[in-house]
């Protein structure tokens, strides 16, 4: 985390800095409530319900495409395609 952190630049470094109080406090529910799910089982139950389905394979990938297809994604190739594109 360090190297990646310090790889960033000064702009990325600032931002992280005043920005991660907020996202901290936005996350703090989400991640109690994960807690609480891993600890009272439910993760557990989710995972052998799912992985015991004889179709899981054919189910993954298609929740895994969902996240696959997200714009967030699409959008880190643009600039290669497009510059490939426009410079060859």
């Amino acid at each position: 985390m360090d190297y990646m952190y310090n790889a960033c630049s000064t702009t990325a470094r600032r931002g992280a800095l005043d920005w991660a109080p907020i996202f901290e406090k936005a996350n703090v529910p989400v991640f109690e409530a994960l807690y609480e799910s891993v600890r009272n089982g439910t993760e557990t139950r989710k995972s052998l319900e799912f992985n015991g389905r004889a179709t899981y394979r054919e189910d993954l990938a298609k929740e895994l495409a969902v996240i696959d297809n997200q714009e967030i994604w699409r959008a880190g190739g643009f600039p290669v395609v497009y510059t490939l594109a426009v410079h060859g």
